[in-house]
């Protein structure tokens, strides 16, 4: 099992369990959460999917896609995930959620980095592309503090993001 985290930091990453598709399915919860996000995405039955993906990725030989558990160390309470999907030929995207009980606290950045440093130097990413929607404020001003350099609207409805090293 993959566990990823600071000496000093808050957050433990790892990879997600059969047992946690009850926290997982309260992150995933909530109408602010759920605004960026089309209903049928919202759904128990999509997030249970979700996470048997999520613990499938982990069987593949070569693994190429890393959806972690965002997990808080003081009380082992899973408050989201951020992963990198189809990791390969220096280039990945990442991704990131969290529960709204966990937004403002600093978590996402924490996370975020701990998952791109493992990208570079686990994976030899120098490349990574995030995918966002216009009015995702939180997710923009992330990305802006990790590096991310906006891109123009691909589609009308994500916004790309690009972090190259």
């Amino acid at each position: 099992m993959l566990i990823l985290a600071e000496p000093d930091g808050r957050l433990r990453l790892r990879d997600f369990r059969e047992s946690d598709l009850d926290a997982y399915l309260a992150v995933r919860k909530g109408a602010a959460f759920g605004r960026h996000y089309a209903p049928e995405q919202m759904s128990a039955d999509f997030s249970a999917r979700l996470l048997e993906n999520f613990l499938a990725q982990q069987g593949r030989t070569p693994r190429r896609d890393w959806q972690l558990a965002i997990e808080r160390i003081d009380d082992g309470a899973l408050i989201g995930s951020v992963g990198l999907r189809g990791a390969g030929g220096g280039e990945a995207e990442f991704g990131i959620e969290l529960a709204e009980t966990a937004w403002r606290q600093g978590y996402a950045r924490e996370a975020a980095r701990l998952m791109l440093a493992f990208g570079r130097e686990r994976l030899a990413c120098r490349r990574f592309r995030a995918h966002c929607a216009p009015g995702n404020v939180a997710m923009l001003l992330l990305a802006q503090r990790l590096g991310f350099d906006m891109q123009p609207l691909r589609d009308g409805r994500r916004l790309d993001l690009l972090l190259a090293a």
